[in-house]
């Protein structure tokens, strides 16, 4: 589902089914009722007067549908909202009884699009921050919700945009937030038990942050998995250029950028062999390998601050191609790239703020429509049906590996991040895995991250994080950049 904001008349909007702000009475009024009794006409108001002839009209917080008449719509849902009496009357739970009587009556009709107006903030002088905060909230926790293909607030002004613009950023910012902090925290969870075995970590799990290690680093230290993802934001908080982003690959590289402590403690083959190819000058997307041997996880590990910056992208073509020209910078065989494309797809499904189970899905259905006219070699598909044809949390722990492979990543990080109902068990449990501890938790972290949010990562791992100042003022500058 995807949440729209319009400085708009509803009456013009294109769209299953507007809602109009009606009164008890149903026969029209003024504002927002009249104007769409005025425009739709006769029609309309012969479907309120039989409604009316049968229950009476429409109680506050109750809704009735009709058709739309000579609107561009083909269902106006007419609800009635609550007079504000300084909060005194239950008018707080009345406008949240008219979003669900709304939602409830358009699930029921298959309607899959729906505009609303601003609800009893006009002539009911309804407090606007308060009735867009319930707006925005019913939304979102709507067991409906997966049914809707796209919700739109239509505001007829200025004031009420800007409350809901600024509600809507508000959230894109806790959402970066989470992300890159996710993404660090499973990151530096599993720095110190890189490579140990399955079989040790169940001898001795890890369930708190530690130091030293495989790597002898501090409390809180995050590999290149987190710096690469930091290098990526940072060039992004620019503009999208492929060859900026390459160099602060470079710049990391040479100890200038995004190191935790100054120097480089840890690289893949095939993303140092990358940069050695970009320092020499070659087009940054064609830096990467494209053998299949090529394909670890260091493309895969590093994209997700790309999920931000396609937030708003519809074409699918548009977002593979820019999934594909970012991992091919360090990662260019098909596999590498197919599986960031398929990991960039579903977290934009829960980035819309689907249920996890309902945004598997939906990736999935949304890849098999990408590949339905595309001439992929068979076999490399093949490779991944376990995500796209099965569902790769059915699978046992036994099934799922936690190497470096590129589509070992992929499948555990899924697997992890569906079975398990927490930020901190999601993430122990990457790294409980073995193996490539530190990228499989940072995989998962960073989704666990958005769907979760950062007030549900432990904040004791939060404060042990190394440079999180600076983490935390590199996700507000991406936010600010991208939100415009």
């Amino acid at each position: 589902m995807k949440i729209e904001l319009l400085k708009a008349d509803i009456t013009e909007i294109h769209v299953d089914a507007i809602v109009n702000a009606a009164n008890t009475s149903l026969l029209g009024g003024g504002g927002v009722d009249g104007a769409i009794h005025r425009k739709g006409g006769k029609a309309i108001l012969d479907d309120c007067v039989k409604i009316r002839n049968k229950q009476g009209g429409c109680k506050v917080g109750d809704a009735v549908i009709t058709t739309a008449g000579n609107l561009p719509a083909k269902y106006v849902i007419h609800t009635v909202g609550p007079v504000w009496n300084d909060g005194k009357s239950f008018e707080e739970e009345l406008l949240k009884c008219c979003y669900l009587s709304v939602l409830e009556l358009a699930a029921e009709n298959n309607i899959k699009t729906i505009a609303f107006p601003n609800i009893s903030t006009g002539i009911y002088k309804f407090p606007k921050e308060l009735a867009a905060e319930i707006a925005i909230n019913m939304i979102s926790i709507s067991e409906h919700r997966e049914q809707f293909e796209k919700i739109i607030f239509v505001c007829f002004d200025d004031e009420n945009f800007k409350i809901y613009n600024d509600i809507i950023e508000s959230d894109f910012e806790y959402k970066v937030k989470s992300g890159l902090f996710g993404l660090a925290v499973g990151d530096a969870l599993g720095v110190p038990v890189e490579f140990y075995s399955r079989s040790s970590l169940k001898e001795n799990p890890v369930s708190e942050m530690i130091g030293y290690g495989t790597h002898y680093q501090p409390l809180g230290t995050w590999s290149d998995d987190s710096s690469l993802v930091f290098c990526l934001a940072e060039s992004l908080c620019n503009d999208f250029d492929l060859s900026d982003i390459a160099r602060n690959f470079v710049k990391w590289y040479n100890a200038e950028l995004w190191t935790p402590h100054g120097k480089v403690f840890d690289i893949g083959i095939a993303t140092r062999n990358a940069i050695h190819n970009i320092a020499k000058g070659h087009q940054p997307e064609l830096c990467g390998g494209f053998e299949e041997k090529d394909n670890g996880n260091g493309s895969l590990m590093r994209i997700l601050p790309l999920v931000f910056y396609l937030k708003g992208e519809e074409d699918i073509e548009v977002i593979y191609q820019k999934v594909k020209e970012v991992s091919s910078i360090t990662h260019a065989h098909f596999r590498s790239v197919f599986a960031c494309f398929i990991y960039v797809v579903y977290c934009l499904e829960v980035l819309n703020d689907s249920m996890k189970e309902d945004a598997y899905k939906n990736m999935q259905n949304i890849i098999s429509a990408f590949l339905s006219d595309k001439k992929i070699n068979p076999v490399e598909i093949e490779l991944f049906d376990r995500v796209l044809k099965n569902n790769i949390a059915d699978y046992s722990e036994n099934e799922i590996h936690s190497s470096g492979y590129v589509l070992h990543s992929l499948e555990a990080s899924l697997w992890c991040f569906l079975n398990w109902n927490t930020y901190e068990g999601t993430v122990l449990k990457a790294v409980n895995l073995g193996g490539d501890t530190d990228t499989t938790a940072s995989i998962t972290g960073g989704l666990a991250g958005i769907y979760y949010g950062i007030d549900n990562i432990p904040q004791k791992w939060i404060s042990a994080l190394v440079r999180k100042n600076d983490i935390d003022d590199l996700c507000d500058q991406l936010s600010l950049k991208l939100k415009k």
